[in-house]
């Protein structure tokens, strides 16, 4: 469950990114945080797992306040997807971006194996396992992302602008896929 109670955020600009914001998203709902480009979307969501943290009110990620902990405790039931994959890749190649998180989670090598796996199967990057992620099309490095964050199987998951990028076959692929963490788990899924 998230609580955002009364939050706002100013960046060190002096920019009010987001100003009186409340809501609840409980476990099981999926919900999509629409608005025009510099609304604020992506701030708030970037609140959710603490790269960012509120200049003012709370916001409660499982009864946990993320002023109170580290990006590294939420980033393991927070997974967060970039709009642009460049800000989140930096491994040598896919296999290895898959399996950062999971290593570093301290994930048995067998399980790593096996979820980097599962990871690529699922959105269609096996291919590449062995492939520079810098040397793929837009479309593809999203999905080494995504991939990225679902091998671990976070409680919460963001995508922020999950289809940019993505060509009509991939969106629907996408879009089913979503459908199915949605109807299938019961955790709290969300995306900008």
């Amino acid at each position: 469950m998230i609580i955002v109670d009364n939050v706002g955020f100013t960046y060190p600009s002096g920019v009010e990114a987001i100003k009186g914001i409340s809501l609840v998203i409980n476990d099981g709902e999926f919900i999509a945080i629409m608005g025009q480009n510099g609304a604020g979307k992506t701030t708030l969501v970037k609140h959710f797992n603490g790269l960012l943290k509120p200049t003012s009110g709370t916001i409660l990620v499982d009864n946990v306040e993320t002023t109170k902990t580290t990006i590294a405790t939420l980033s393991k039931s927070v997974g967060f997807v970039f709009q642009n994959p460049d800000h989140q890749l930096f491994s040598e190649t896919v296999e290895e971006e898959i399996a950062f998180a999971l290593k570093n989670f301290g994930f048995e090598q067998e399980t790593v194996e096996k979820q980097v796996t599962w990871a690529l199967n699922l959105l269609s990057l096996e291919q590449y396992r062995k492939t520079s992620p810098f040397m793929l099309s837009g479309g593809e490095r999203k999905r080494v992302a995504l991939a990225s964050v679902l091998a671990w199987n976070p409680k919460i998951l963001i995508l922020d602008e999950p289809t940019i990028g993505q060509d009509h076959e991939q969106k629907e692929r996408l879009r089913q896929f979503i459908l199915q963490l949605q109807s299938g788990q019961n955790h709290c899924r969300c995306h900008t």
